[in-house]
């Protein structure tokens, strides 16, 4: 016969089980809400010009460009109308160039025009593609062009020390910084526990290519504090990181020139 009232002891272990079970589904998302969901980074850059355009937007139109040129570097953060950000991404969404399972051939050895690389989530995964701005379509670069006419008009930022940002290595690449690395030091692995002392390093080797803004100086000084205690490969500004997550090239960009 079944017991219609069960022991308190198994319906607390059945809860439990519940629980966790929910929490462990969540912890396998690449991101825990749809506001980091919505951000997009990208590059345009031209071997022509020698400039280099980032842009990051989020959903909401809060916004962060950087433009360096051979002279000088502008940083401008701000926000521009909400539905032209929604536009954009709308845009993103239904780019086949972005969105494809199966990413067509990249041929850019004697292309000499501008170069667009976007990161973005698509269906909850973090992706990242290359190729000339024209393959991307007419609507998505006129959605591109308003977005950064209207990015313009915000104000020039003149507090910010610096950014970080990250870049995965791999095949060929990292072959080469092992061996290199190998003739200097110990090439050593850094634990995620360590890593999470840092939150911009974190951030950054979460959310490659994306410039991760560094407020204060003294957040710029405990990053190469942490590069000499941890015996990195390279210099106080551009280091290599290995971690549990991967290998990576890091940098710390000026702001502004």
């Amino acid at each position: 016969m079944i017991n219609p009232n069960p022991p308190v002891k198994k319906i607390l272990t059945l809860s439990l089980m519940l629980v966790f079970t929910g929490i462990a589904v969540h912890a396998f998302r690449p991101y825990s809400n749809g506001a980091e969901a919505k951000t997009c980074w990208m590059t345009v850059s031209s071997l022509k010009t020698g400039q280099a355009y980032y842009m990051e937007l989020a959903a909401d139109g809060a916004m962060v460009t950087r433009t360096e040129t051979r002279k000088a570097i502008v940083t401008k953060r701000g926000k521009i109308p909400t539905q032209l950000a929604k536009d954009f991404f709308r845009e993103i969404e239904s780019s086949d160039a972005i969105t494809s399972q199966s990413p067509r051939e990249n041929k850019l050895v004697f292309y000499k025009g501008e170069i667009l690389k976007i990161s973005a989530y698509i269906n909850g995964e973090l992706k990242r593609v290359e190729y000339p701005l024209t393959n991307f379509g007419e609507a998505f670069s006129h959605a591109f062009g308003e977005v950064k006419k209207a990015s313009e008009k915000m104000t020039v930022e003149n507090k910010l020390k610096g950014f970080l940002v990250t870049e995965p290595i791999a095949g060929a690449a990292l072959e080469e910084f092992q061996v290199k690395a190998s003739k200097e030091r110990e090439s050593k692995l850094i634990e995620t526990y360590d890593i999470q002392k840092m939150p911009p390093l974190l951030k950054a080797i979460k959310q490659p290519h994306r410039l991760i803004p560094l407020e204060t100086g003294a957040e710029i000084k405990k990053i190469q504090t942490f590069i000499s205690m941890r015996g990195l490969y390279g210099l106080r500004n551009l280091f290599y990181l290995s971690s549990t997550r991967g290998t990576f090239k890091c940098q710390i960009l000026d702001a502004a020139k």
